[in-house]
């Protein structure tokens, strides 16, 4: 062979082997860099808020988590107004590392938040469903 047809093939061998080189250094470099020694991350309690929407998560004897979500809907009880509804689900984690969320409960608050007082009263057997305390409520406000 000729070595003017080498020097070219032997010049880009050489060149390829010098990106190689470099592209596998760099990778080891951003990898050490972010990946390999990056702190842990744990997320902290809080709200996080939306348009009609709240979502706050609680944690009760240090290791039953629950996550508490507000949300404004149509009131089923009162067409064409508006109500806050609370839902609580519970959080249990499993052995593959995900969670699960179980229902828990459900109220719409402004009818909760108007409870008159009702101490004397006897509230067994009482209708505490949301129904049953607004008439609560709107029994309260005539007296």
């Amino acid at each position: 062979m000729d070595r003017k047809a080498i020097v070219p093939a032997v010049t880009i061998a050489l060149l390829s082997c010098i990106c190689l080189m470099l592209a596998v250094i760099g990778g080891l470099y951003a990898y050490n860099t972010f990946a390999g020694s990056a702190q842990p991350v744990a997320a902290q309690s809080g709200t996080d808020k939306g348009p009609n929407w709240s979502a706050t998560s609680l944690t009760v004897g240090g290791d039953t988590e629950f996550m508490v979500i507000v949300k404004e809907v149509e009131n089923p009880y009162e067409e064409g107004q508006k109500a806050s509804v609370m839902a609580v689900y519970e959080i249990r984690p499993n052995s593959t590392g995900k969670a699960e969320m179980y229902f828990v409960s459900s109220r719409l608050i402004e009818y909760d938040l108007k409870v008159p007082d009702h101490s004397g009263e006897d509230s067994k057997g009482k209708n505490w469903t949301p129904l049953g305390v607004k008439k609560a409520v709107e029994e309260s406000k005539k007296k």
